[in-house]
């Protein structure tokens, strides 16, 4: 017998719109399966990209990116101006802050605190840790004129001082100094709660030995260069830390992160295209005489395998894209309500959702994919079936 005229290119497609209209509970089931695991898989990346952009922004915006401090057996760098010249004809260097630091207390009225005071140059300062976008009273370069200094707001709130009134700031069997109040910020994230800032002079008096820092931060136009510029530091006999040194838990965060999320999407999905593996598997069963006809009248058993493996594809791309769907409106819906959450500093920062069209897209395609690969044994197990004991079942 000839084979039929129907046996045509968009053969196997009819075929499977029938399927997929003849099992409506499955393909319900199949595409629901699938829709969810998109969805959360992409809720959990866009949680996932926007912690670590908020990470990487810490990074590239409030963090130095080497930091020196002083040579083996020196408390201070005596010599820091010859350095920062140093420093300053490194390429890709932008910005160098020296830092005098210093442990007093600080008393107003009833009040005490033990504070970590740091001595620096506001403008310089200002470059590195970008402190200015978080004083909400009065102003960063205040300090740099007089006997000033600029609080953190929870310190300032324990001291129960406002701006412009006068602390006494002293060290133990030391004597001490007045200071007025000539700022207040917000902490960063992560930053310790007992912070202040001063000028370098007004530090240089506390610790009474000179025009010497403790440590000189330094900031690059790229990241990824600190390892090789404080190599180059420590030639000169300094102790030179690049960020990735001083804050190895960022690196460690994000990559366990990024491992434990992508191990755990990926194992949802398989479990969901499995599923539409599990109603092809039923399909062929039921469609055993069906499949019998097809052969006997000319489908070859490529054309039945592809069948299988197109409605695999179909099931699979459109529960992916219903997915993206219901993953986009959930993660439009969390960005608007704007979830606070505490960082490991006690500040509270919003929940961070970023919405990435790349992720989105390589997701849909890999549920897609997975659901081609989960329906492979059914569809090779169709295309082996004889025709003759298809037909009689």
């Amino acid at each position: 017998m000839p084979a039929l005229p129907s046996i045509i290119p968009d053969f196997e497609f009819s075929v499977v719109m029938r399927h997929i209209a003849y099992k409506k509970r499955g393909t319900f089931l199949s595409v629901a399966a699938i829709a969810i695991a998109v969805a959360i898989s992409l809720i959990s990346v866009s949680m996932q990209d926007g912690f670590q952009g908020m990470l990487f922004d810490i990074i590239v915006e409030d963090l130095p990116h080497v930091t020196v401090t002083p040579r083996e057996g020196d408390d201070y760098i005596y010599l820091y101006k010859s350095l920062m010249d140093r420093i300053w004809s490194i390429p890709g260097v932008i910005a160098v802050s020296p830092s005098l630091g210093a442990e007093v207390t600080f008393t107003y009225k009833d009040n005490v605190e033990s504070v970590a005071l740091s001595g620096a140059n506001p403008a310089d300062v200002d470059k590195i840790y970008h402190i200015g976008k978080y004083v909400f009273q009065g102003d960063l370069s205040s300090i740099q004129n007089g006997k000033k200094v600029v609080l953190g707001e929870k310190l300032a709130d324990r001291l129960k001082v406002k701006l412009g009134q006068t602390i006494f700031a002293g060290i133990p069997d030391e004597g001490g100094s007045s200071l007025v109040v000539s700022g207040i910020f917000r902490l960063p994230t992560g930053w310790p709660e007992n912070i202040a800032f001063v000028s370098l002079s007004t530090a240089g008096d506390f610790s009474g030995k000179g025009d010497v820092v403790s440590s000189v931060d330094v900031k690059l136009e790229d990241v990824y260069l600190a390892d090789g510029v404080a190599a180059n530091l420590q030639g000169y006999g300094y102790k030179a830390q690049s960020w990735q040194t001083l804050y190895p838990e960022i690196l460690k965060t994000l990559a366990i992160e990024q491992f434990q999320n992508r191990l755990i999407m990926l194992l949802i999905m398989i479990i969901a295209a499995f599923g539409i593996g599990s109603v092809m598997y039923m399909l062929v069963n039921e469609k055993t005489s069906e499949i019998g006809m097809f052969m006997a009248m000319g489908a070859s058993g490529k054309k039945i395998r592809n069948i299988f493996l197109m409605e695999s594809a179909i099931l699979g791309l459109m529960g992916g894209l219903l997915g993206a769907v219901l993953g986009l409106v959930i993660a439009l819906y969390l960005q608007s309500l704007e979830i606070k959450m505490e960082a490991p500093g006690g500040q509270d920062i919003t929940l961070p959702v970023v919405i990435n069209a790349g992720s989105f897209l390589t997701i849909v395609l890999v549920a897609a994919a997975l659901s081609v690969i989960a329906g492979m044994y059914p569809a090779w197990k169709a295309s082996r079936l004889d025709p003759a004991q298809a037909i009689n079942g």
